[in-house]
């Protein structure tokens, strides 16, 4: 009787190894699993960046800047979003009003609030928060996605001449018609001509490109 008892017990322990085998078996194989999975997805996502068709330019410049609502806008809150840069002054009577449209209508076409904008002001002396304020109402800017902005003047100049590569170190009034495209990781991916319809339909498909990234 004993012996039976025992050897019961033998087998009982027995299938209890099996079983915790067979349980860490399954774990290490769910693992493995789960492992190729984000090898393969982070495979795929770097295969994408080489063939995309928007090469990486270089990284944009931060900045730090006072918006129309008289708040402090830094570049590392659009770190996750595809955005636009562009350079204006209000003042302005040539391009200025025809880039500021495009960026309007692109607001209203493209309703992702992954996309946003960001317009610096080369005249920083007169485009005071408030007067940004009243002119961004003439292109209804939605403050959540759009920002213009007053920048100090040095640091204007860096950002807009090393940083875009979209003005004169000596005078940032003499300011590019260029939108330059950044995508979600803040490198700049592209360069399109405001005033010229086809870059822009380009533009259109460098956004879609960016933000299915």
């Amino acid at each position: 009787m004993a012996t039976t008892l025992r050897t019961l017990s033998f087998q009982h322990k027995r299938a209890d190894m099996s079983k915790g085998f067979f349980f860490v078996l399954v774990l290490f194989t769910l693992s493995l699993f789960t492992l190729s999975l984000s090898s393969c997805k982070k495979a795929e996502q770097e295969a994408a960046k080489k063939t995309s068709s928007l090469p990486v330019i270089k990284a944009a410049p931060a900045f730090s800047g006072r918006s129309a609502e008289n708040l402090v806008v830094e570049s590392a809150r659009l770190q996750g979003s595809v955005w636009i840069a562009y350079f204006f002054f209000s003042s302005c009577g040539g391009p200025c009003p025809t880039l500021n449209q495009r960026i309007s209508e692109l607001q209203k076409e493209i309703p992702n609030e992954k996309l946003q904008f960001v317009g610096f002001s080369v005249d920083p002396e007169t485009d005071t928060p408030a007067v940004l304020a009243n002119y961004g109402k003439r292109y209804n800017a939605n403050p959540t996605r759009w920002k213009m902005l007053q920048l100090p003047e040095d640091s204007l100049k860096i950002v807009a001449a090393q940083g875009f590569m979209l003005g004169s170190p000596e005078d940032p009034s003499l300011h590019s018609t260029r939108f330059a495209l950044v995508d979600k990781a803040g490198q700049i991916r592209g360069f399109y001509d405001g005033l010229d319809d086809e870059a822009l339909k380009k533009l259109r498909t460098g956004i879609a490109e960016l933000l299915a990234e």
